[in-house]
C-alpha cells in the first residue's frame, strides 16, 4: 500500500465508509498533528495547509505524483510548493484569491523552523489519512474536508469535531431538493450563514442531479467568520460552483445590502488584478492589500 494512503478511516472492501466520515477521520488526525506540535492556535494555518492540497490535486489531477511529491519534501520544499500551487490556482481563477487569502498568510511569513515543521507534520497527517481521496477524485462532491478541521481546531484537543457548526451533508441535500422545485441555468442561491458552504455543496448535488451545471449559477454567501468564508472559497474550487461565488464576510444586520457589496468588492478587485503589470505576481500583490 502506497504511504499516502488513508489509514485509520479507510474504507476496506467489506467496510466502505461515507466521504463525510472519511472527511471527521481527516479533520481528527490533522488537528491532532497541529496541536502536538505545540505553539499558537492559529487554525488558519492547517486550514491553508488541506486547501493547498486540495488545490494542488485539483491542478495536478494526479492523486499519487501529488502525494508522493508532498510527502518527500523537506518541510522548506513543502512551503515553496504551496506558493507554486497558489500562484498557478490564483492565475487561472482570480476571483478566488481575495477571500481565500486569510488562509494563505503563513505562505509568505518568515516562518521559524520549529513552525515550518509543525506545517510539514499536518500536511503529513492530511496526505496519510487519505485527503486527496477526497478532495482530487469524485468525492469531492460528496463532502466538505474544511468545515469539520475548522471545528476540530477549535476544540483544542480535537477528540471530536463541534458538528453542532455543520448540517449533516444527507440532511442538508434532503432539505435542499425539497426546496429546489425548479432550477434553471443562471439560478442564484443565497445562505446567509454560509459557514464553510456546506449548503452550497447540498445545492450544487441537486443541481447536478438535474443534469444542470452549478458553474452556470450564482452562489452569495455570508458570514461573520473569516475564516469559515475563506473555507467556504476554497469549497467553491473543489465543488465546481464556477467563477460567480461572491461572498462577504461580516455583520449582514448592519450591512443590509451586502450582496451588492461583496459583488462591488470583488469587481474592484479584479480591475486592479487586470492592472498588474506582467512581471507583478497576483500573490505579491494580495499581500499590500
Amino acid at each position: 500500500m502506497n504511504d499516502h494512503r488513508h489509514r485509520s478511516g479507510k474504507a476496506s472492501a467489506g467496510n466502505p465508509i461515507s466521504a463525510e466520515a472519511h472527511a471527521l477521520t481527516l479533520a481528527v488526525e490533522v488537528a491532532s498533528a497541529w496541536h502536538r506540535g505545540g505553539g499558537s492556535d492559529r487554525p488558519e494555518v492547517p486550514l491553508g495547509i488541506v486547501a493547498t492540497i486540495a488545490a494542488a490535486g485539483l491542478l495536478v489531477g494526479r492523486a499519487d505524483d501529488v502525494a508522493t511529491g508532498m510527502l518527500s519534501a523537506s518541510p522548506e520544499d513543502f512551503v515553496d510548493i504551496a506558493r507554486t500551487v497558489w500562484a498557478a490556482t490564483s492565475s487561472r481563477r482570480p476571483d478566488l484569491a481575495q477571500s481565500v487569502y486569510p488562509l494563505l498568510g503563513w505562505l509568505f511569513a518568515d516562518n521559524d523552523q520549529a513552525l515550518r515543521q509543525r506545517i510539514k507534520d499536518a500536511a503529513d497527517a492530511a496526505l496519510r489519512a487519505g485527503q486527496l481521496e477526497l478532495t482530487a477524485t469524485e468525492r469531492r462532491f460528496d463532502c466538505d474536508v474544511l468545515g469539520p478541521l475548522l471545528g476540530a481546531l477549535r476544540s483544542r484537543t480535537a477528540t471530536k469535531v463541534n458538528a453542532q457548526m455543520y448540517t449533516p451533508g444527507d440532511i442538508a441535500c434532503a432539505l435542499t431538493a425539497v426546496a429546489l422545485d425548479d432550477v434553471k441555468p443562471g439560478q442564484s442561491f443565497c445562505d446567509v450563514a454560509v459557514g464553510t458552504g456546506g449548503l452550497f455543496r447540498a445545492a450544487a448535488c441537486v443541481v447536478r442531479n438535474r443534469g444542470l451545471d452549478p458553474a452556470d449559477m450564482s452562489w452569495f454567501g455570508a458570514d461573520v467568520d473569516e475564516l469559515a468564508i475563506a473555507a467556504a472559497a476554497v469549497n467553491g474550487l473543489i465543488w465546481g460552483l464556477g467563477p460567480n461565488v461572491f461572498l462577504y464576510a461580516g455583520d449582514i444586520l448592519a450591512r443590509p445590502h451586502w450582496a451588492d457589496e461583496a459583488c462591488r468588492a470583488r469587481a474592484r478587485f479584479l480591475e486592479e488584478v487586470n492592472r498588474l503589470n506582467n512581471g507583478v505576481k497576483l500573490l505579491d500583490f494580495l499581500k499590500k492589500l
